[in-house]
């Protein structure tokens, strides 16, 4: 369990939590990030994100959006996106014709969603999508209003997650859908940390090969490699993202709140190391070599050479009109 896991929601750390992501959001947007999945732009200022290069990050990250949408589509009707940040995902489903409510405690983000809502160009179709700041445990929203709910790359900022899915609960339509898309960051371990340490120093990446491979290799510095890419991973010390990060990382945690109120339906784990590699490729085969890393990292999960690192969740509400 990490330290992230004592956290108890107070107004004090929330307050935090949301001044740490408004801090990341005004970075990323003064540096060219653009969080529109139509309207990405190279990023020359992110090293080791896949954000970094649109043609990476949409290998990496389309999949996963496409099939929220199109269960999301399939139900039809609301949509309740929780953690929306700067509405990325919330944009693609109101593009599918769906009505949608993201909720964020960043003000800056919700600003920014806001602003890439009124400026989005593709209008054909589009259903309606509006944004609220605050904090989902104090929303008062009507029970039974959603036909699905979404936690992309969000749920690990949530404490008490058995709390979080007991309101979810309330809030979905009967046969309403939960979709979650999570890392599980406890899974990574240290033979994870090896694959990726030798990966990181033998694929091109931002660090000339001259620096990061010369000079003597002692048993301490390969050690001291691995330590690091294992923190990095783990997202522990100087990696930690924000006040309540960690507060969830683990399959076993969200599947056991998840089912106390909902069926899970299908999952899918993936992600053992391709994550902080993928944004960090060079050269003019960084594409080509990204697509071989993600078919590598699928045959290691599958095979469990490694654990992986990510799950993507499909959950249904119980009941019906037949019930």
């Amino acid at each position: 369990m990490s330290d992230a896991d004592q956290h108890d929601g107070t107004a004090e750390q929330k307050a935090q939590e949301a001044a740490d992501f408004d801090a990341q959001t005004k970075e990323r947007i003064a540096n060219g990030f653009v969080p529109d999945l139509r309207r990405l732009e190279p990023v020359d200022w992110f090293y080791n994100n896949v954000w970094r290069d649109p043609e990476i990050a949409l290998l990496h990250w389309q999949p996963r959006i496409e099939k929220i949408v199109e269960v999301a589509q399939q139900a039809g009707g609301q949509v309740l996106e929780l953690g929306c940040g700067c509405g990325m995902l919330s944009l693609e489903l109101a593009r599918a014709g769906l009505q949608v409510t993201g909720v964020d405690l960043s003000p800056l983000s919700i600003e920014v969603a806001n602003k890439y809502r009124d400026s989005n160009p593709f209008l054909d179709g589009f259903g309606q999508l509006d944004y609220i700041c605050g904090d989902f445990d104090e929303l008062d929203l009507p029970d039974g209003s959603f036909d699905t709910v979404v936690f992309f790359r969000s749920l690990h900022h949530f404490p008490n997650t058995a709390e979080v899915m007991e309101k979810v609960s309330r809030l979905l339509k009967p046969q309403g859908n939960l979709l979650i898309s999570e890392p599980i960051r406890s899974h990574f371990n240290q033979e994870s940390a090896r694959l990726a340490a030798l990966l990181r120093l033998v694929l091109p990446t931002w660090v000339p090969y001259d620096e990061k491979i010369s000079g003597p290799w002692t048993e301490k510095r390969i050690t001291e490699n691995i330590v690091n890419i294992y923190e990095e991973y783990a997202y522990e010390g100087e990696h930690h993202q924000s006040e309540m990060d960690n507060s969830t990382d683990s399959a076993e945690d969200i599947r056991d709140a998840v089912s106390q109120y909902l069926e899970i339906v299908e999952e899918d784990l993936s992600d053992a190391f391709t994550d902080k590699i993928l944004g960090g490729l060079r050269g003019e085969h960084r594409y080509e070599l990204a697509c071989f890393l993600k078919a590598f990292d699928a045959y290691v999960v599958k095979n469990d050479i490694l654990p992986p690192t990510s799950i993507e969740l499909h959950a249904k509400k119980p009941g019906g009109r037949f019930e």
